[in-house]
């Protein structure tokens, strides 16, 4: 469960999410958190500031970044989701989470048990929600 003291929110204001990486599976989470009342999408980032600009402009984000590191600076953002290839997710996340940002991060949460312990150890450091982005724990036929 998300702890909205942590992450600065007062119940019945939206949650406010960045997404790192804007591949194809972006463009899917987007239109599912379209429909979640509570959330909104405030920032984008990827390498290339091109593709972040186009991708904010067709989904109407607000801002829009050339690089993670700026997306994590913003205050704004109060979770990212990290949608990078698998082989960047666990630098991505523990920079995230030394930012103090929550993370829900695309599936496999990392490559290896030592990525995925440093990942965990790191959440509880920072005190922040760390999550893989495993959709069907939330199916009710599961």
């Amino acid at each position: 469960m998300i702890n909205f003291d942590k992450m600065n929110c007062k119940m019945g204001q939206k949650i406010r999410w960045g997404i790192i990486g804007l591949g194809n599976i972006a463009h899917n989470f987007v239109k599912d958190l379209a429909m979640v009342n509570d959330a909104e999408i405030i920032a984008v980032a990827s390498r290339n500031i091109e593709k972040a600009n186009q991708f904010a402009s067709q989904y109407h984000v607000k801002q829009a970044f050339g690089s993670y590191e700026s997306l994590l600076q913003c205050e704004e953002v109060d979770v990212v989701y990290i949608a990078t290839p698998h082989t960047f997710h666990v630098s991505v996340a523990l920079m995230a989470m030394n930012y103090k940002k929550n993370v829900l991060c695309e599936k496999p949460l990392g490559v290896n048990k030592d990525e995925v312990e440093r990942m965990i150890a790191c959440a509880r450091e920072n005190k922040v929600f760390l999550m893989e982005a495993l959709w069907s724990r939330f199916n009710p036929a599961i």
